[in-house]
């Protein structure tokens, strides 16, 4: 079946034997088969309060609701929510194969898949760790002659052999610092070296040689760069690779002041300001040479590349692989489906599912290279001790009130499509329901919800508008009783 809209999609997904089912420590994360998929089924570990709206579009089996109790997320992955004997007594109720879209897989999980016969929808987690290691991306980045951040990947004895003027003279006075062996995105395990006061502070957390928990046997040093930080969405194909649009990414927000680590990933701004064509045209070269690289390694599906986009000359960097679902889903393709565009998650589950399809990459690309408005803010736990939720008691569709400054429920809604005006925002992708009770979160990097807008938040002069921040100010004080993080 040649796929051309998303008519062609509901079609050609009628004709999976079995069953599809979305993994996620959320819901909302797997929420896009549903739009073009039913029966759509999702396991997830969270209960939130956006489960009865989401429940509208998919059968939903909550973990934490069945066991009625919150579950550590230190450790907690696929693997360990589908091993556990709720989810598996759940999964055995379904008929015929069973198909797991996953954020990504672990080699316990592939395990379990093979004695379960479940199909899992991701890559192989030998060829995913492969092409997310650090070290390999700048092997492939100088193979491929592509832009590189001045920099390399020392061993921990060897950047605690030297100290910060040592590093300066060599990368530069203002460093990037990250610990490969942290293999959780989102700013875990990155630091901004700037002073010798930062150096030395850096040298007293990696004293005991662990960071989280993980021993660290490896230190990414780069020179910092000021510039914008973007990323671009691929799903690699057997017609070809197809490309999102290049993405404004929001890191180290406001709220973020207080987190021990930098380069906190916040959300995306779609829309405004515009890129120049030479800075969008020169992303996707690259993006496309590394595409090219890892389908022919075997990878296939969704991936992300992070680039950043410098200030002074507008050179384009491609810093790292994300090898998975990236954080611009499943608000990408909610907004692309609001344009009647199909979004990559089809392709992505097509490649796995192995499905005759055929479709036009070049047609495709242009309509994802169409320009789309909207954005969504990540909220985290931060320095809060405890989450008390009590003046927060349902997800959906709130509004700020012009004349009050207060802000007020509207109505259920999950989709950035059901945003009125622009004074309207969704809290969505939780938060957590307690049930009354208070909950003492440890991570502050914990994700509580995120925040949909239905314009960019992002001006030239990269300052969050004022009714932004009044509402993330606000969630925050119905969630903890404080004002911001």
């Amino acid at each position: 079946m040649f796929v051309r809209d998303l008519a062609d999609v509901r079609n050609l997904f009628d004709s999976v034997a079995g069953t599809i089912m979305g993994v996620g420590i959320t819901a909302y994360s797997r929420i896009i088969p549903a739009y073009f998929h039913q029966p759509y089924y999702i396991i997830a570990l969270r209960k939130t309060l956006d489960l009865p709206l989401l429940r509208n579009r998919a059968e939903i089996f909550c973990l934490e609701e069945e066991i009625g109790h919150f579950v550590e997320a230190k450790g907690f992955n696929s693997e360990s929510l589908l091993s556990h004997a709720s989810v598996r007594a759940f999964l055995r109720k379904m008929t015929g194969p069973r198909c797991l879209l996953l954020y990504q897989s672990y080699p316990d999980l592939e395990k379990l898949a093979e004695r379960q016969g479940w199909v899992l929808l991701a890559n192989p987690s030998s060829l995913r760790t492969r092409v997310a290691d650090r070290a390999f991306f700048q092997r492939m980045a100088d193979q491929l002659e592509l832009n590189r951040v001045p920099g390399d990947v020392y061993s921990l004895k060897d950047f605690l052999a030297f100290d910060y003027a040592y590093w300066a003279q060599k990368i530069g006075p203002e460093l990037v610092v990250q610990f490969p062996e942290i293999r959780q995105g989102g700013g875990r395990g990155t630091f901004f070296v700037k002073s010798d006061l930062d150096y030395q502070r850096l040298g007293r957390i990696l004293k005991e040689g662990t960071w989280r928990g993980i021993e660290i046997q490896s230190i990414a040093i780069h020179k910092f760069v000021d510039g914008i930080p973007a990323s671009l969405a691929l799903c690699l194909t057997r017609h070809g690779i197809l490309f999102s649009g290049l993405q404004r990414q929001l890191i180290d927000l406001p709220y973020c002041g207080d987190m021990s680590e930098n380069g906190i990933f916040c959300g995306h701004s779609w829309g405004e300001p515009a890129w120049a064509s030479h800075v969008q045209a020169e992303a996707v070269h690259q993006a496309r040479s590394i595409g090219e690289y890892l389908a022919g390694i075997g990878y296939k599906g969704i991936l992300g590349i992070d680039f950043l986009i410098s200030h002074d000359n507008k050179q384009v960097y491609p810093l790292e692989c994300n090898p998975r679902f990236t954080g611009a889903f499943p608000m990408l393709s909610q907004l692309q489906l609001g344009h009647n565009i199909i979004p990559m998650d089809v392709f992505h589950m097509l490649e796995f599912l192995d499905l005759p399809y055929d479709m036009d990459p070049a047609s495709l690309n242009a309509r994802y290279a169409e320009a789309i408005k909207g954005s969504h803010i990540i909220l985290f736990r931060g320095s809060n001790a405890l989450l008390t939720g009590g003046g927060l008691r349902e997800a959906g569709l709130y509004e700020r009130d012009p004349e009050s400054e207060g802000i007020n429920f509207v109505d259920a809604a999950s989709d950035y499509r059901e945003i009125r005006n622009e004074r309207q925002f969704i809290i969505i992708d939780g938060p957590p329901d307690m049930g009354g009770h208070g909950l003492a979160l440890k991570d502050p990097l914990q994700r509580l919800c995120r925040i949909l807008f239905p314009n960019p938040i992002v001006t030239e002069g990269e300052i969050l508008s004022p009714g932004v921040l009044s509402a993330v100010d606000w969630v925050y004080e119905q969630m903890f009783g404080v004002n911001g993080a």
